[in-house]
């Protein structure tokens, strides 16, 4: 008898675009979405590639590629518990970090802002060119091949699979100017894809993206929590002894939370809005509960000391954080299959709030402390003046892709020759972009010295 986690799905959910399929090929459809991801160079770049801070800081942080493999691992469990086929959201969470910039958020913010930018000055409508997003780009790696001929499509994975990989299912403006899915450039391809969804969820995920936005959540919130606590910056310790310490932590959790403007007067149906005593009960209750995560970090003296007392506390918060998380969620429906547009993730208020107070501790004690300002502030600006000089190489009446790879100059080129000059320009901004948002936090650094001669020698040098 066929297990009910592996059948339900209908052929609209198993289509590809039309590809160069081998009909003979024994493995489920989405077996074989996973397995063309993980030998993808998209996958292995992002072993280097920014977490929190850059690969290479310490040997105990994660990169974006351990944390893909994190997620992956939790989603695949999430979905078969919930009746998902474990394939279609681990195939999701492996890609959900694909477009991620060098240098993180920081850069994908860096580099979007550079694109509108230059789209304003070559006479380009900013939302035609579409800015850059580290999702949005995650689709376009996927769906497009970037390079040769445009008529291969991608890794031409099914519809279902694609779907789950999409956390905001629409172009940026159209819901939200701060996250989105879709450039203009694959309109064709997100039509594809979302054509068999209701109406009425038109911009809603499907429940195995919804599952797997969660593992994504929880991993994010748990493992760097341990990881900053292992680099002595998270005062996990005096947090769970001190009253105090909690009471002027929880103020800087409530400061944080009404600055993004995410704290409500009263009680709220919304699960991302919470009132400040909510925000602080939660707060307190994590770190007061004896028989909670925290509850082993009692008795220890302070900071990580590599003790067998130390590790142990670690041990156990990480394994109750997570418990507590993925097993609080169910279907919202329990008579509906667990199938893409027929049913949703229930996730609990309080569970959402504890993932948020997770989190927000990190950006207390770490992406808000001036150490790491600094260390952004550098960043922002290589990813910046990348896409400038690659851009302004190809925007000019004596226009250079010299300093492309040869890969890319050919399509460079032929652009660079079109008729339609608006048309293309968009195109060319798009590959720039492409280009600097592939790069490895490491590539990065070495080709901005190359470009700005900030290098003594090089000619060796890998780029």
């Amino acid at each position: 008898m066929a297990d009910p986690r592996l059948t339900g799905y209908t052929d609209d959910d198993l289509a590809r675009a039309p590809g160069r399929d081998d009909p003979a090929d024994y493995r489920h459809p989405f077996a074989r979405d996973y397995d063309r991801l993980v030998h993808t160079t998209a996958f292995r770049k992002l072993q280097g590639k920014t977490g929190v801070v850059a690969p290479g800081e310490a040997d105990f942080f994660r990169t974006r590629l351990t944390h893909t493999i994190e997620v992956s691992q939790l989603a695949r469990r999430l979905g078969w518990k919930l009746g998902a086929h474990p394939d279609v959201v681990e195939a999701a969470a492996i890609m959900h970090d694909f477009g991620h910039a060098p240098f993180g958020h920081v850069g994908e913010e860096s580099l979007s802002e550079a694109v509108d930018t230059a789209a304003r000055s070559w006479g380009l409508d900013p939302d035609e060119v579409g800015g850059y997003e580290g999702n949005a780009q995650t689709f376009r790696l996927v769906t497009k091949r970037l390079t040769g001929s445009t008529a291969q499509p991608g890794l031409n994975l099914t519809r279902a699979t694609l779907d789950a990989s999409i956390k905001y299912p629409w172009e940026r403006g159209e819901v939200s100017d701060r996250k989105w899915c879709f450039y203009p450039s694959e309109r064709e391809e997100a039509a594809w894809v979302r054509e068999p969804v209701p109406d009425e969820r038109r911009h809603t995920q499907s429940f195995e993206a919804q599952v797997m936005e969660w593992a994504d959540d929880t991993a994010y919130a748990v493992h760097d929590l341990e990881d900053f606590y292992l680099a002595g910056s998270l005062p996990l310790a005096l947090l769970t002894q001190s009253s105090s310490a909690r009471e002027h932590t929880a103020a800087k959790l409530v400061e944080r939370r009404r600055r993004r403007d995410k704290l409500a007067d009263q009680p709220s149906a919304d699960p991302s809005r919470y009132t400040a005593g909510e925000l602080t009960q939660a707060f307190e209750e994590l770190f007061t509960d004896e028989d909670g995560p925290f509850e082993r970090f009692r008795h220890l003296a302070g900071e990580h000391d590599g003790s067998a007392e130390s590790r142990d506390a670690l041990r156990l918060m990480r394994k109750r954080l997570i418990n507590r998380l993925v097993h609080s969620v169910s279907l919202a429906d329990p008579s509906a299959p667990p199938r893409r547009h027929e049913q949703d993730l229930a996730i609990p208020r309080d569970a959402r709030l504890v993932d948020d107070v997770l989190r927000d501790l990190l950006w207390v004690f770490v992406i808000e402390h001036p150490r790491m300002a600094t260390y952004q502030h550098g960043q922002r600006r290589v990813v910046r003046e990348l896409f400038e000089l690659h851009a302004d190489a190809v925007h000019t009446s004596r226009a250079d892709t010299s300093i492309f790879p040869r890969e890319l100059q050919p399509e460079l080129e032929s652009l660079l020759d079109a008729a339609d000059r608006a048309k293309a320009d968009i195109e060319v901004l798009r590959l720039v972009a492409d280009y600097v948002g592939e790069l490895t936090d490491d590539a990065a650094a070495r080709l901005h010295r190359r470009l700005t001669g900030h290098v003594d020698r090089g000619f060796s040098d890998f780029v």
